[in-house]
């Protein structure tokens, strides 16, 4: 690190080292201390890049609870909205979708979603509905209903994440991203218990329910359309 300092400094770039973060990832230990302008770099857990959160050990825990933070606090910021009765409820519907939605899902198709995070996120949603139309939990009614009246489906991150996956699938070798779905850790002794999924593990998933293997899938998505429309059919099969 004290040679790349040196280096930017020749050409006016100064590192500030109290902002700097540095974080290994769960599968590699490494316990060097890195310097900047003599000052160690904080080594972290988990930090914030250009609005999403990295964790070393991979998952999207954090991410999830902050996305669903973030898009409640624009959804109470239009609570005026929300409660007028002047305003339709197509054009309230529209305003969800385009202002609290992609909050909510800003980078889901990154995400390698468990049971239990997509679940949280769906009881966000849901409960984002059921304020919209002025139901509460008293009312006894069942989230088909909700979606019935508002005309939402459920989240579409599934959706995301495969048309996300056709984009990258269609970079060339040279790009990172495209690079990343076949790289491999090598001479790296796991440890012990069940490994944590990650997202070509969720993808894998996704692609079995579309009975698709990898190369398969690798193989349609160079055909833009007809991959939109296999991830379209897949999506629709699965909403409510």
């Amino acid at each position: 690190m004290t040679e790349e300092v040196e280096v930017s400094g020749k050409v006016g770039l100064r590192m500030n080292a109290g902002k700097c973060k540095t974080m290994v990832s769960d599968n590699w230990e490494d316990s060097t201390v890195i310097t900047a302008e003599g000052t160690n770099v904080e080594m972290v857990e988990d930090f914030c890049y250009l609005g999403s959160y990295i964790s070393r050990t991979g998952s999207c825990d954090k991410e999830c609870m902050v996305r669903i933070g973030k898009a409640a606090s624009s959804f109470g910021r239009l609570s005026n909205i929300w409660k007028n009765k002047n305003i339709r409820l197509t054009v309230k519907i529209r305003l969800y979708e385009s202002l609290v939605i992609s909050t909510l899902l800003y980078d889901a198709e990154s995400w390698p979603l468990s049971v239990t995070q997509m679940k949280k996120l769906e009881a966000a949603h849901h409960k984002f509905q059921r304020r919209l139309l002025g139901i509460t939990w008293r009312d006894k009614v069942r989230n088909e209903d909700i979606r019935k009246n508002t005309g939402l489906r459920k989240l579409e991150i599934k959706e995301r994440r495969l048309r996300w996956l056709g984009y990258v699938l269609r970079m060339d070798n040279s790009k990172v991203a495209r690079q990343a779905t076949q790289w491999e850790l090598r001479d790296h002794k796991r440890k012990p218990g069940r490994p944590r999924k990650n997202w070509i593990d969720v993808i894998k998933r996704d692609l079995k329910n579309m009975y698709l293997t990898w190369e398969e899938a690798k193989v349609l998505a160079n055909d833009k359309a007809e991959w939109r429309q296999r991830v379209a059919q897949c999506s629709h099969l699965d909403a409510g």
